[in-house]
């Protein structure tokens, strides 16, 4: 897929073009009624919820939040919430006026012990490195340090499993050049350290370039997706035309023991995730179908394949004629009591969030197209947190921070 990436601030948009159907929802007409719980905080403007934990007596909820306070212009915060969404407490953390010392803090992880971290990054001398902070369920903050061992940048954010000993952090490099991904394990007391890398310039790969990635771990085995550039342009040589590849990587050896190209450049990968020895690679697929601006239509589109690699089947969205015509930019999924539930945006006037939900074999069993504020704003899921009793939190932009349980 070629596509154009934009830094706006820290949230990369990628390839995303308003269409031109006009679909003006409000509150008073979304599906939402059946919602647990379902609020929005902080102002609007680019402010957005991308993680949370539940807790004993609610929630902790992490994001983009642009404020200045004490002459600090912060750009993340994490925030203590009830059940039925009262905001308890607020810390705002990051910092962002001067590039070459900048923090960013937006992630919030459950470990083990009913235990919480943050990760992000901050500078030093112009090098990022990845920031941990352990905080209790008030917010209250138990350690907190940089990891210099560990480059990282939270373009994207990491990705944390736990396994008896502690827990790995998958992270991007922040020596962007090097397009490595950082596999590390951290101690459940936070202080052994042992850092290794994937690099994509190196063999079994030859990256010119790579966006976003996703991994699975499943019997000390993860199992990670990137979508790669390849090949040069022969016409244009800035152009980015991704493929998605994976990956499975043995923890104990620190070795990639397999690897195979999944798709050509019509298909963009966004989340991984193995389920009862299948593999589903959930992305959005490029269409030669135009909307009315003569915009590509795009749907979110799930390839399946078994551990070796072997595509089994795919299924996608195709919106119903009463939604229209939109084009899908998907941000995450989940697989919870066997359903698929997945979360992005769609583009007609201004942008919805889009919530589907199907079987495994592929049968959509629901989808929602929910819009908050006016009809230009913009609205976005892009986390899901699975909860207990097969409760989800769903998590994104909407008049500000919006949190949905559902």
């Amino acid at each position: 897929m070629t596509i154009k990436t934009i830094l706006f601030k820290t949230q990369i948009i990628v390839g995303l073009s308003a269409a031109a159907i006009n679909f003006a929802q409000n509150t008073n007409i979304n599906n939402d009624k059946d919602f647990k719980l379902n609020s929005n905080y902080f102002p609007i403007d680019n402010n957005f919820a991308k993680a949370g934990v539940e807790t004993k007596d609610g929630y902790l909820i992490a994001g983009q939040n642009f404020v200045e306070e004490d002459n600090t212009q912060h750009n993340s915060a994490i925030i203590k919430i009830d059940k039925t969404g009262k905001l308890m407490k607020k810390t705002t953390l990051g910092e962002n006026k001067d590039y070459k010392k900048e923090s960013f803090m937006k992630t919030v992880y459950s470990i083990n012990n009913n235990r919480f971290i943050q990760l992000g990054s901050k500078k030093i001398d112009d090098r990022a490195y990845l920031w941990l902070r352990e905080i209790n369920d008030n917010l209250d903050v138990l350690q907190d340090k940089l990891i210099e061992s560990v480059s990282a940048s939270v373009t994207q954010d990491p990705m944390v499993f736990n396994i008896k000993d502690g827990f790995y952090v998958i992270s991007d490099s922040g020596f962007y050049r090097d397009l490595e991904l950082n596999v590390t394990f951290i101690s459940n007391d936070l202080q052994k350290i042992d850092n290794h890398v994937i690099s994509y310039i190196e063999p079994p790969f030859d990256f010119y370039n790579k966006y976003d990635f996703s991994a699975s771990l499943v019997n000390n085995k993860l199992y990670i997706i990137t979508n790669g550039v390849d090949e040069r342009d022969k016409e244009n040589i800035y152009a980015t035309k991704y493929k998605t590849y994976i990956l499975e990587y043995d923890l104990s050896t620190h070795k990639i023991t397999k690897h195979k190209k999944i798709s050509e450049s019509d298909f963009l990968s966004r989340k991984v995730i193995v389920h009862k020895d299948l593999i589903y690679v959930a992305g959005i697929k490029y269409t030669d179908e135009l909307t009315a601006k003569k915009i590509n239509i795009r749907n979110a589109t799930v390839k399946v394949f078994n551990m070796n690699f072997e595509k089994v089947k795919e299924f996608n969205y195709i919106p119903s004629p009463d939604k229209g015509k939109f084009t899908e930019m998907l941000y995450d999924a989940a697989i919870v009591n066997d359903e698929l539930h997945m979360v992005g945006e769609m583009h007609q006037t201004g942008t919805s969030s889009v919530y589907l939900k199907f079987d495994l074999n592929g049968k959509l069993l629901e989808d929602r197209l929910l819009k908050y504020g006016s009809t230009y704003a913009e609205n976005r899921l892009l986390k899901i947190v699975p909860l207990k009793n097969n409760d989800l939190m769903l998590l994104g932009k909407g008049e500000g921070w919006r949190v949905i349980v559902k």
